[in-house]
């Protein structure tokens, strides 16, 4: 049996992404790498309740001690905090949300020429953004000012000439978060995962032998 990854390696600590930049993502250390690969799904009985289910596992020896454990549970905590960082569950970010917008008004014109409503445009885009991260906004609007949104839901450039649609800036702005809740995600199946049953020699032999039995019995078809 392979050895347990132990050592300096398995202490390195997952580092948190800047907020700034969320699509230029860190690397994990090399102890969460080598495993994130070998997370597979299978059906069987679960080591806490004996009941057959589908479920993440791993290889036996490449199961997380529990420093391992404890470090993924603190990465995931500050990364879901990260992405519970929302207008609707926050007043300073609901504040800091709409200086943003504020700001991004007044900064680009609207592609209408008699601009009305403005206060209903500026409420359009708080709905819109309402449950997603500030700092989030934060990195649509950098994107959109740079011209680097990429195509809309139609496959074709957004036009940077004008302030985006309150729709079109929560699309930029959910993939600036989901580029945070992916790793969420991730770490959780790892977390998650239990041990992948394996099979002995004799335990494999002697259930090809019941197959075939039923087999020839006429019990199955092959």
């Amino acid at each position: 049996m392979a050895p347990r990854t132990t050592g300096a390696s398995a202490r390195k600590p997952i580092s948190l992404p800047d907020i700034r930049r969320p699509d230029q993502m860190p690397s994990w250390p090399e102890w969460v790498v080598s495993r994130i690969g070998l997370v597979k799904d299978e059906c069987q009985p679960s080591v806490t309740d004996g009941k057959w289910r589908t479920m993440p596992t791993l290889p036996s020896h490449l199961m997380l001690s529990q420093t391992e454990r404890t470090e993924i549970e603190r990465a995931i905590g500050e990364l879901t905090e990260l992405c519970d960082q929302t207008p609707e569950r926050d007043p300073r970010c609901e504040a800091e949300t709409l200086v943003l917008i504020t700001k991004m008004m007044l900064a680009l014109p609207s592609s209408q020429q008699n601009e009305l409503g403005a206060e209903a445009t500026g409420e359009a885009f708080q709905v819109a953004l309402e449950d997603l991260p500030t700092w989030a906004v934060d990195a649509a609007m950098r994107k959109w000012y740079r011209g680097q949104c990429g195509l809309n839901q139609h496959g074709q450039p957004y036009d940077y000439r004008w302030r985006p649609a309150p729709a079109d800036l929560r699309r930029v702005a959910f993939s600036a978060r989901y580029a945070v809740f992916a790793q969420v995600r991730a770490l959780q199946r790892l977390l998650d995962a239990e041990p992948l049953r394996e099979f002995s020699e004799e335990q494999t032999a002697a259930m090809r032998e019941r197959l075939a039995n039923l087999s020839a019995k006429g019990g199955l078809t092959l």
